[in-house]
């Protein structure tokens, strides 16, 4: 082991860590031993914020790392934990951190796919670096039935279409690299996941999703019913910019991707954390707003489409409310608004 002043001590919600002294600040880095991202800290207060309110009893932390999600979940949603740590050197990192908080969380030196053949878990964290696509198949097969799966892909250069290749080879499908990427990407995601787990006879139901910095952060519940599983197959489709923002944009068709909600009501009423920070609530309120509209009007590209001075945010949201049209910030643009009407007329309604 590293010598004490190679470590620093770090806080997050409950509990406290030590983390090696080169831990990543921001961005993906990459999954080396002991591995802590501060970015990564609003993924866990909003997990730690959904485990609260649905009450799930037995969780594992796939990918541990330092465990700070592991030993979070335990403490602050008060769940059996599970934390499973391939890396040798990490797991050390674990059972350290697991002494300085007292915790009971159980640890294992083993694989991801191991560990599912020792327990029944309520909840399943997948959490890796890159991809979730190689374990999400694995989790779905062990999880509880209406057990909750939640994963943090950090491939966006695939799901945003950003390398055309790569999206179509990894998950079969076109998308536009723009100022909409992100909700496409969730989207395209989303679908890959319902697919596979149509092929099961499972049902995978968005209940959160969120795009923050280089990664995704969706939860699914995954419920074993084959008419389910068809009716979220339904929901699969392309989308077409001209007919579903508005007429001046050009035709597209993008996808195969989910055309449902990307929530569900459980995000109206979830469990704020303990001491809440602005971004934790900026980006609840954000993804309360997700499903006003399939997309959001954004007030800049689309004066860019029509050659138009832009509209400010708040007088565009003014003018909205003025209308009785309900509307709410978008968390995949700072210039975009989700309306409770089609994006088309609210679009015309602000230019």
């Amino acid at each position: 082991m590293e010598r004490k002043n190679q470590f620093k001590t770090l806080s997050e919600g409950s509990i406290s860590i030590m983390a090696p002294d080169n831990f990543f600040i921001k961005g993906p880095g990459s999954r080396t031993a002991g591995f802590y991202n501060v970015d990564q800290k609003l993924n866990r207060d909003i997990t730690i914020s959904f485990l609260r309110t649905v009450k799930p009893r037995v969780a594992l932390d796939a990918f541990g790392g330092t465990g700070i999600r592991g030993l979070r979940i335990n403490r602050e949603a008060g769940m059996k934990t599970v934390i499973s740590e391939i890396n040798k050197k990490s797991f050390e990192y674990i059972k350290i951190n697991r002494e300085i908080n007292k915790s009971d969380v159980e640890i294992y030196n083993k694989t991801f796919q191991a560990v599912l053949n020792d327990f029944l878990f309520d909840y399943i964290d997948i959490d890796p670096y890159g991809s979730v696509l190689p374990y999400i198949d694995d989790a779905m097969m062990n999880i509880r039935n209406k057990g909750y799966i939640g994963i943090t892909p950090t491939d966006l250069t695939a799901l945003t279409g950003s390398m055309e290749k790569k999206t179509f080879r990894r998950y079969g499908a076109f998308i536009i690299n723009d100022i909409y990427r992100h909700e496409s990407g969730i989207r395209l995601l989303i679908a890959e996941i319902v697919r596979r787990a149509a092929a099961m006879d499972k049902a995978a139901i968005p209940m959160i999703s969120l795009w923050h910095s280089h990664y995704y952060r969706i939860i699914f519940q995954i419920i074993s019913s084959s008419s389910m599983a068809d009716k979220q197959l339904e929901k699969i489709g392309n989308f077409n910019r001209n007919t579903g923002l508005a007429q001046e944009y050009p035709e597209s068709h993008e996808g195969p991707m989910w055309l449902g909600n990307l929530n569900s009501d459980i995000v109206k009423n979830m469990d704020i954390i303990e001491n809440p920070d602005r971004l934790f609530l900026k980006s609840l309120s954000g993804i309360k707003n997700n499903d006003l509209s399939l997309y959001f009007a954004d007030v800049a590209d689309f004066a860019r489409i029509i050659h138009h001075d832009s509209a400010g945010i708040e007088s565009s949201m003014q003018r909205l409310a003025e209308n009785g049209i309900v509307c709410g910030r978008s968390q995949f643009s700072d210039t975009g608004i989700k309306v409770s009407v089609p994006v088309n007329e609210a679009l015309h309604l602000v230019y």
